[in-house]
């Protein structure tokens, strides 16, 4: 069966404020609470929150999904950070939880969960880039279980885009930097050294000149777009350079007459496949001409060994 992301995202909301009747209440001592590596919530002032439990005692109750018969914390990390001081002080009178609970496959609960880092807490680029990727791979699993289903030209993408209230090309081009960009990159993007528009630019470039622009942007304290794309092009522009000349000194010493006659071949080809932009529609049928004789040569040729 389909679900429809706004209905889980309303559950999720309304299961914190203990009005979702489709979960359920329940104590739970708090080693049985299970903290799965996707949690992104912020821990900071965790002392704070575990003075003010001991205090006026858990307001609000920790939310769970029972996910294979075990109970994984889908909202109040920071509230289970407070008891666990409490606990770890000697007050074990804090063990036992008050919590609301309801049965999830695994998709179910990382999608619950999303909803609230989402919405939660307020987002960088680089935040909206790691969100993107989670909730792109999440709904993507639950297509291929048939809990998604798409209509006719919809995307994957267009339902990150519209959970997370961002428009689709900003999704796409957050997507881009996650997929391409190198940690170096990606590094300088979360520090703020790089936008998302220079991140962007960045991650078209090879491994070897992301890690250079990486470099540059921690040196400078930041780049800029435009900054990027002249430093990669500079750099593409002298490998090629680099290549041709390479290819062009063949040395007389260390090659034979055959090897010499194969490089300035080959130079020629790859020539050709860097300009055939430039090639007129004659001038192609003439390559394609050539492309068959060598063909039939190499036929006939093996025939004559055969």
């Amino acid at each position: 069966m389909a679900f429809n992301i706004l209905d889980i995202m309303n559950a999720a909301t309304k299961a914190e404020a203990g009005q979702n009747r489709d979960y359920q209440d329940i104590v739970v001592n708090y080693r049985d609470i299970v903290v799965t590596k996707h949690n992104k919530y912020s821990m900071d002032e965790l002392q704070e929150i575990a003075t003010g439990i001991e205090m006026d005692g858990l307001q609000q109750p920790l939310v769970l999904g029972r996910v294979n018969g075990e109970y994984w914390l889908v909202s109040g990390h920071r509230r289970l950070g407070g008891i666990k001081i409490l606990v770890a002080e000697g007050k074990a009178g804090f063990e036992n939880v008050k919590c609301r609970y309801k049965d999830m496959t695994e998709i179910e609960f990382r999608i619950a969960l999303l909803v609230g880092n989402t919405f939660n807490r307020k987002m960088t680029d680089y935040d909206l880039m790691t969100q993107a990727a989670e909730w792109k791979e999440v709904l993507t699993q639950a297509r291929k279980e048939g809990l998604l289903i798409l209509e006719a030209g919809e995307r994957v993408r267009d339902y990150v885009a519209a959970v997370m209230g961002e428009k689709v090309p900003k999704i796409r081009t957050l997507n881009t930097i996650h997929d391409n960009a190198t940690p170096e990159v990606k590094e300088q993007f979360k520090n703020g050294n790089l936008g998302i528009t220079a991140a962007m630019e960045a991650a078209k470039a090879d491994e070897g000149t992301q890690k250079e622009i990486a470099q540059a942007a921690e040196d400078k304290g930041g780049m800029g777009a435009e900054e990027i794309k002249a430093m990669a092009e500079e750099k593409k522009h002298r490998k090629t350079k680099e290549e041709e000349t390479r290819e062009a000194s063949v040395s007389d010493t260390d090659t034979t007459e055959e090897e010499k006659e194969n490089a300035r071949k080959l130079h020629a080809v790859k020539m050709i496949e860097k300009y055939y932009t430039w090639l007129n529609d004659e001038e192609v049928g003439i390559l394609e001409r050539m492309l068959e004789d060598c063909k039939r040569r190499k036929r006939e040729y093996a025939i004559e060994e055969g």
